[in-house]
C-alpha cells in the first residue's frame, strides 16, 4: 500500500504544540493513514488520540517515548509501540518515574530562577495538561510566555544541564523490560542524535545495538528526517545482519519543530511504507 504513515509524534502533554485530537485531525489533512502518539516519558494523551483517530479512520498505535540513562551519563530515547497503557507492571514502574519527576519541580525552579526567570509552580499546575508535572510543563512555560524563541535552545540553556535525580530516568534495561511487559515492541529513537550513539565509530555503534539486543531490544527506528545516505545504510546493514524489526517517524513537535512536517519530515524528505505499521501490529500482543 502506499499510505503514509508517522510513528513518532508528539502533542502538548510533552514538548509537541498540539493537542492529540488536533495531530489525528492533521494526520487527516496530511494522508497520513496510520500514527503513534509517542509523547516523552508520557501516556496522558493516548485516549484522546485513540478515540479521536477511531472517530475519524486512522489506524493508531499506543506508544511512548521513554528517557534513558545509559553509560556515563548518556540518555538515549527508546521508543515503545503496541504498549498497553493499562498493564499493571508497566503503571508501577510509569507512575513511579512520574511522580519522582514531578517531586523534583521545585528544585528545577529554584535552578531556573537563579538564571532570572521566576516561575510560579501554581501557573505551572493550572496549565499542565497531565496527571504529573514535568520539566516539559517547565519548557511550556517558557513557549507560552514568549521567554525564548528557540525550543532546543530553552532545552540547552536551562532545562537539559540540571541533572536527573533519583527515579526520574529509567535504565535502558527497564525501560526494554516494561515495554515488553506490556506487550509492546522497543526501538532505539534516532541513533545518530546526541541522546543517542552520537560520536562512536560504526563498529562502536554496532558493538552498542549488539548489547542492548541482547537486554531485549527489538529494532531501530530506521525511518527519521535527519538521517544521511550513510545512517541508512548502516542502519540498513544492522537490521540485515541481526534481523531485526524496524519503526520510523518524523518526531513531529508541531511549532516547536517548525521544519518538520507531519507524514513527510523536512521537505518531504520522509515516506514510510505502510508495511512497517502492518509488521509492528502484527508482533504486538495488545493492539489499539
Amino acid at each position: 500500500m502506499s499510505y503514509k504513515i508517522d510513528l513518532h509524534v508528539h502533542s502538548y502533554m510533552s514538548d509537541g504544540t498540539l493537542s492529540p485530537k488536533e495531530i489525528i485531525q492533521l494526520a487527516v489533512e496530511k494522508d497520513v493513514k496510520a500514527i503513534a502518539l509517542t509523547d516523552h516519558d508520557c501516556i496522558d494523551g493516548i485516549k484522546e488520540a485513540d478515540e479521536s483517530a477511531a472517530h475519524l479512520n486512522i489506524d493508531f498505535l499506543n506508544g511512548i517515548e521513554i528517557s534513558v540513562i545509559y553509560e556515563n551519563g548518556r540518555k538515549l530515547h527508546i521508543l515503545g509501540l503496541g504498549i498497553d497503557i493499562n498493564n499493571s507492571e508497566f503503571l508501577k514502574v510509569y507512575n513511579k518515574m512520574r511522580i519522582a519527576r514531578e517531586k523534583s519541580i521545585p528544585s528545577i525552579l529554584k535552578v531556573v530562577e537563579k538564571q532570572g526567570i521566576k516561575i510560579d509552580i501554581n501557573d505551572l499546575k493550572k496549565h499542565t495538561h497531565n496527571k504529573y508535572l514535568d520539566r516539559y510543563d517547565v519548557h511550556e512555560y517558557f513557549t507560552r510566555n514568549r521567554l525564548c524563541n528557540n525550543s532546543q535552545k530553552i532545552w540547552d540553556k536551562y532545562l537539559d544541564p540540571i541533572p536527573y535525580g533519583k527515579d526520574e530516568l529509567l535504565t535502558v534495561e527497564e525501560a526494554i523490560d516494561i515495554i515488553k511487559k506490556a506487550g509492546g515492541l522497543s526501538f532505539l529513537a534516532h541513533y545518530n542524535k546526541t541522546i543517542g550513539l552520537y560520536g562512536f565509530s560504526n563498529t562502536e555503534i554496532e558493538s552498542r545495538i549488539k548489547y542492548m539486543l541482547d537486554m531485549g531490544l527489538n529494532g531501530v527506528e530506521r525511518y527519521y528526517p535527519s538521517y544521511t545516505e550513510k545512517d541508512i545504510k548502516f542502519l540498513d546493514y544492522i537490521i540485515n545482519k541481526y534481523n531485526l524489526d524496524f519503526s520510523g517517524g518524523t518526531d513531529f513537535h508541531g511549532k516547536n519543530r517548525p521544519g518538520i512536517s507531519l507524514g513527510t519530515g523536512s521537505n518531504n524528505n520522509l515516506f514510510i511504507p505502510y508495511k512497517v505499521y502492518e509488521n509492528i501490529i502484527c508482533k504486538t500482543s495488545n493492539l489499539i
